[in-house]
């Protein structure tokens, strides 16, 4: 195994990972890797503990990454304790996961060298500039993210670890040609049934849940009910863009820009040419004497050029050069060529180290100056972006010295730079905006040691033209509320898990009723009926769907049935009737199953860690 977890280093899985890498940096900052104070531990993996710390992190960028994703259709998922209460489970799942991954690499002898590291920080585009390595941009980049270097190192090292434990253990499955048919039949099978649905929310209003239910409800879910950490900030920015949008720019500075730059807007003299070469050989003059002779006749240039020039491009093209500058074909050419006065001039014989030229100008374009009247608005916005960049570094300069002698306010930088200072109330990290919520920003604001001494930040990178000095002047920490602060989301929660419940007991009573031998067509409207459903059919829901195709063949026109929860909560009985095949689908599965192969491997592998760790989990803390 040990072999096949080296190779994995080298793989495209490996490659396609650590790409990725400063976009996970990015989005998570330092986290384990600053000196942390106690932390209350959440679960524990093999006596190693996970901390509110580590868990809050996880929770923040998996909610911000859903943001993203979704937008404001993250805040009615979140509005749902149930989905909060998984939401939260799987964050924690993943994080024990992940420290088992970490400690079953470490007991297989995965390392990695620092050569290694070295090569892959070495290929990373975004420490590139112009296809090379670039030492400032690497430093601007980790100081932007709160890395050092060494800290960048050590997480490169642990990152690339994974990737190989993971590439060893979770890429050595194959499959049979035989496996591959049998799965394409078994992905193009279809389902024929009847349902029937009980609507959770109908039932909701029979349901008044006891004080009891819900003290029991809240105890067991406590962790849901915590306040978010928050904090009140005043912040500088110094934005190159507005600032330029101040600067004021006289016509007097426009001209003399335009008169001391008027080389960059000169067109110089361009000439379109065509020749005649006869490169140097013993009969080369004779032959370009000829060719001078049939033009002296009358004869047309383009052609006597076809017949006669050794430049085989430009003589299949009369001739043609294209347009010609200066020093191309040597002085004597030039000295000829640009001799020329008005299109159709031909020159003499021309001897250079080519050969023996004779030379037409066909076009003529003369100097051409752009007017300042074409170019006075972008002129005027260089100099004002000149202007705002000398502005930008002046205030950024005062700024950061006033902040560093004026600690514990924002004030007096603020005046000094010349920049209005703005101020939030109490925020939660999710509801960070704009420049606040950049990730190096955000993990600033929310760093426990740099809100325990309540001083101004160091400044912060956003980019080549816009910086930040920030302070957290109030912290609000995470809270757990009590029942009464939240009767309402409880009691909603009890009866939402009740109304569960009760629809999956009528369903459950109609199960047993048409196991007896009822009708299920006796239940007349309620009755739905699906007909050649294909299992990856995206508008049935995904419970019932597996469900159905879960079920075993029905046999001499029998029905199979069972009962299922959909993912809103409703309880659904289906009666499979016959399964059918669609030849259509019926397509090469091999990429398909090797990812569900590998899937149920990697499950089964994580299974097997969980079953022999020591876990614990506390989740009323």
């Amino acid at each position: 195994m040990l072999e096949r977890i080296r190779e994995g280093s080298q793989g495209i899985v490996a490659k396609s990972i650590l790409g990725l890498v400063i976009l996970t940096f990015a989005i998570s900052g330092i986290g384990s890797y600053i000196g942390s104070k106690a932390d209350t531990a959440l679960a524990t993996v093999n006596d190693v503990e996970i901390g509110q710390m580590a868990f809050d992190r996880a929770y923040q960028n998996e909610r911000a990454r859903m943001e993203q994703q979704f937008g404001a259709m993250i805040e009615q998922l979140m509005a749902d304790d149930n989905y909060v209460a998984n939401f939260r489970k799987n964050i924690l799942d993943r994080l024990i996961v992940e420290e088992l991954q970490k400690q079953n690499a470490a007991d297989l002898g995965v390392r990695v060298g620092d050569e290694q590291i070295n090569k892959a920080i070495l290929e990373m585009a975004d420490f590139q500039i112009g296809g090379q390595f670039s030492q400032d941009t690497y430093v601007a980049i980790l100081r932007q993210n709160g890395f050092t270097p060494a800290q960048f190192r050590e997480y490169m090292r642990n990152q690339m670890a994974t990737t190989q434990y993971s590439s060893a253990v979770f890429g050595t499955e194959f499959v049979l040609p035989s496996e591959e048919k049998q799965f394409a039949k078994l992905n193009s099978q279809t389902r024929t049934f009847d349902m029937v649905e009980f609507d959770v929310n109908s039932v909701k209003s029979e349901i008044t849940p006891e004080q009891a239910e819900l003290e029991t409800y809240f105890n067991a879910n406590k962790l849901i009910y915590q306040t978010q950490e928050k904090v009140s900030v005043e912040y500088i920015l110094m934005d190159s863009a507005l600032i330029a949008s101040d600067v004021a720019v006289s016509e007097q500075e426009i001209e003399d820009f335009y008169q001391g730059n008027i080389l960059d807007y000169t067109t110089n003299e361009q000439r379109r040419l065509s020749h005649i070469l006869v490169e140097t050989a013993d009969d080369a003059e004779d032959k370009i004497k000829q060719a001078k002779a049939k033009l002296d006749a009358g004869e047309d240039f383009a052609a006597v050029a076809k017949e006669f020039s050794t430049d085989s491009f430009s003589a299949e093209n009369g001739g043609d050069l294209e347009w010609v500058e200066p020093g191309l074909m040597g002085d004597a050419f030039d000295e000829a060529a640009f001799a020329l006065v008005n299109v159709g001039d031909v020159t003499d014989i021309i001897e250079s180290d080519f050969g023996f030229h004779i030379v037409k100008m066909t076009e003529l374009k003369g100097e051409e100056v752009k007017p300042l009247a074409e170019l006075k608005d972008s002129i005027k916005q260089q100099i004002a972006d000149e202007k705002a960049s000398e502005l930008y570094i002046e205030a950024q300069t005062k700024a950061v010295e006033t902040a560093f002698e004026v600690p514990d306010t924002l004030e007096d930088a603020a005046e000094d730079a010349g920049i209005n200072m703005q101020s939030t109330a109490l925020l939660s990290r999710n509801q960070l905006t704009g420049v606040l919520a950049q990730p190096q920003v955000a993990t600033q604001l929310f760093d426990e040691n740099f809100i325990a001494e309540g001083i101004n930040s160091d400044l912060i990178e956003l980019g080549d033209d816009k910086s930040i000095i920030v302070r957290v002047m109030e912290h609000q920490a995470s809270e757990q509320q009590s029942l009464e602060d939240v009767k309402a989301q409880v009691t909603a929660s009890v009866v939402n898990q009740k109304a569960q419940d009760l629809v999956q007991s009528k369903a459950q009573t109609l199960l047993e009723k048409v196991q007896a031998g009822e009708a299920l067509a006796s239940q007349g409207e309620m009755v739905s009926r699906k007909d050649d459903v294909l299992r990856n059919d995206m508008s049935l829901d995904a419970n019932v769907r597996n469900k159905v195709f879960a079920l075993a063949k029905p046999v001499d026109g029998n029905v199979e049935y069972a009962v299922v929860s959909k993912n809103n909560g409703n309880a659904v009985l289906v009666g499979l009737t016959a399964i059918g095949q669609n030849t259509e689908q019926e397509t090469n599965a091999t990429a398909q199953l090797n990812r569900l192969v590998n899937r149920v491997l990697a499950q089964a592998y994580i299974d097997a860690m969980k079953d022999h760790a020591d876990i614990q989990i506390t989740l009323d803390n």
